[in-house]
């Protein structure tokens, strides 16, 4: 009698997408100079991470396999057999797009809407079915130094070196693009060199930076795509607050930015968020055209 119903709210688009207009899709199909694809999104592994700590991490179960077949439990039928498996996942366990209703401050998430829209049935309003299918350009920055493997953990990212890292590329960053900067929190994971409640990324001061411009879509490949700690007393996830409630900008975790390390260059992004009703986050794999 208490299941989620979906009351028919305002998409995720009256949040930064707005600013993602034709001039914005323009921007990314003319950026395509080499017409190849990739994919950004990590690989998603039996019991891997990286994974807050508060979180359940990825199971992969097999339903039926060749073992099935090879003990006779099971036949192929009229010369048809198959395999078949279950993946129980996290919305936040992988590369994923934060929905607008994750985030609460002084009760309320973007657009004043109460946080008790949101309850152990899942979000009434903002939910990850609400994020319409993105297009626009991207402009990806690898902010690790040359000579380095990858930022330290609790090293920020001001908003000076974002200036100067794409204008030394020659591009700028305009209304409804974007984002995505390496921090090469990943590889240190792979590396066994991460650490949970500490990781490199976007500092405070980035807040004004992406709110001037104008950015839609915020994303790097550590779990907050800002710093942790923030180094600002009483904020514990300053541009969470002040970006997604505040300015509803979203947020992609969690990318595999690995395979384009040492550049920073403008890209076609698109993104298809699953539509899980109710959800606060949606497991995605985006692709950019290069």
């Amino acid at each position: 009698m208490n299941k989620l119903r979906y009351s028919g709210a305002p998409t995720t688009g009256s949040g930064a997408l707005r600013f993602i207009d034709a001039a914005a899709v323009a921007r990314g199909i003319s950026s395509v100079k080499e017409y190849k694809s990739l994919s950004v999104g990590m690989r998603i592994v039996d019991g891997g991470g990286p994974i807050a700590p508060l979180r359940t991490p990825t199971q992969h179960f097999m339903r039926r396999d060749g073992g099935d077949y090879a003990t006779g439990a099971r036949a192929e039928v009229e010369g048809f057999g198959f395999s078949d498996d279950v993946i129980m996942l996290s919305t936040h366990g992988t590369t994923h797009i934060d929905a607008l209703c994750h985030v609460f401050c002084g009760g309320h998430m973007f657009g004043g809407i109460p946080a008790t829209e949101v309850s152990s049935f899942g979000a009434r309003q903002l939910g990850a079915e609400t994020i319409p299918p993105i297009a626009t350009r991207v402009i990806v920055v690898d902010a690790v130094p040359e000579g380095r493997a990858w930022l330290s953990p609790g090293e920020a990212i001001p908003a000076q070196r974002l200036d100067e890292l794409i204008a030394t590329a020659g591009l700028e960053c305009l209304p409804g693009d974007a984002l995505f900067v390496r921090t090469g929190s990943l590889k240190a994971y792979y590396a066994g060199e991460s650490h949970e409640r500490s990781s490199p990324g976007l500092g405070a001061d980035c807040a004004d930076w992406v709110k001037e411009r104008k950015i839609a879509i915020l994303g790097a490949d550590n779990m907050a795509v800002e710093v942790i700690p923030s180094g600002v007393p009483g904020w514990a996830t300053p541009l969470h607050a002040r970006l997604m409630q505040g300015e509803g900008v979203l947020f992609v975790e969690l990318l595999d930015l690995e395979a384009l390390a040492g550049r920073t260059f403008a890209a076609m992004l698109t993104i298809s968020p699953l539509k899980i009703v109710g959800g606060t986050a949606s497991p995605v794999a985006p692709m950019l055209l290069i």
